[in-house]
């Protein structure tokens, strides 16, 4: 017990230091793109660039709340439950939105950005299959709740 909800806590600790750490990135990357353009990058990259990677953060961003949200949920030993399976849902759609954002910034930045875009997708699906897995058991455990 004490080590579940241990490795728990350290996975929703990471969870949001991940966050923080997006979040003063994705400030950065404003700062120096539009204050000092062709700082990091070149003029003509910038834009394409940030384009790619502010629609990559929103469902990054989207995926670590639910994770953070899911976390939660098993830190209160409340771990099949519809909430989680929504919650799962949201992050398979968030790895598949990230991977379309991916595969269309390889196209408009970086090719290598398609190695990105695959990953994402496969992460969707792998997430997707955990997401029915835990939908089952939320159907064998409010069956086995209705039984006498």
């Amino acid at each position: 017990m004490w080590n579940r909800d241990r490795s728990v806590l350290l996975s929703l600790v990471c969870t949001r230091i991940i966050m923080a750490l997006a979040i003063l990135l994705a400030l950065m990357l404003v700062m120096t793109t539009w204050i000092a353009p062709g700082y990091f990058f070149y003029a003509y990259d910038s834009l394409p660039l940030t384009v790619t990677y502010f629609g990559f953060c929103l469902p990054a961003f989207g995926a670590l709340w639910s994770l953070d949200r899911l976390l939660c949920a098993v830190r209160k030993e409340e771990v099949f439950s519809s909430d989680n399976v929504r919650y799962l849902r949201i992050i398979s759609w968030c790895c598949f939105g990230a991977g379309a954002i991916l595969l269309t910034g390889s196209i408009l930045v970086s090719l290598n950005l398609i190695i990105l875009a695959v990953l994402a997708a496969f992460f969707g699906i792998v997430i997707r299959v955990v997401k029915n897995l835990f939908a089952a058991a939320v159907a064998l455990k409010n069956e086995n709740d209705f039984t006498i």
